[in-house]
């Protein structure tokens, strides 16, 4: 089967009533707009996506456009998810050099997230959503440090590599078994508009 990894569009950092699952920006909708339009003539079989509000946000222009049924799976909810604000890579960044060295050290761990606990609820969540579709396309509208983790156990990396996984970007992964993984594409933007990449 093919997996085609999608992370959501842009979301609302200072959004205030949801500030820990904030919902798209104005940007955010015009990214997940266009991957919905470029997906949709992917022979998509099912969408999948985390229950977070920024990655269903993403995902719901592709379901509406093949009126299909979108899937929920915990697994792919970023690492992220629970903490009280969510905080994007520039702004962890921002915070001086013994942040960012912290969170590049360990960028599972620096949530408080064991990140065997993390693996295994991905690997879960890939072996729920590979059994929607054995032989189909699965569109998975996810998250930039789900995504990194998948590519670093695919190439044999020993530690999670920070890939660039660019807002509403498409990533594919051709797997044939849950523990069978390869990568045939990763980061596409060409379908985002200039101005969103």
């Amino acid at each position: 089967m093919r997996l085609i990894l999608v992370r959501h569009g842009q979301p609302d950092e200072a959004h205030h009533e949801r500030p820990g699952d904030p919902p798209l920006t104005d940007l955010g909708h015009a990214q997940s707009q266009a991957v919905g339009a470029f997906l949709a003539r992917e022979g998509v079989t099912h969408v999948v996506s985390s229950p977070m509000l920024r990655a269903r946000q993403t995902a719901e222009p592709l379901a509406r456009q093949l009126a299909m049924q979108m899937h929920v799976f915990d697994g792919w909810a970023e690492v992220d998810q629970g903490t009280e604000r969510y905080r994007s890579i520039d702004t962890i960044r921002a915070q001086g050099e013994v942040e960012w060295a912290r969170f590049l050290d360990d960028p599972i761990g620096y949530f408080g997230v064991d990140p065997v606990v993390f693996r295994a609820g991905i690997r879960q969540a890939m072996a729920s959503s590979m059994a929607l579709a054995p032989s189909g396309v699965v569109a998975v509208f996810t998250h930039g440090m789900v995504i990194n983790t998948l590519l670093s156990t695919a190439l044999g990396l020993s530690k999670v590599s920070r890939f660039g996984i660019g807002h509403g970007s498409v990533t594919r992964l051709a797997a044939p078994s849950i523990d069978a993984i390869g990568v045939l594409s990763v980061n596409e933007l060409g379908h985002q508009p200039t101005q969103t990449r």
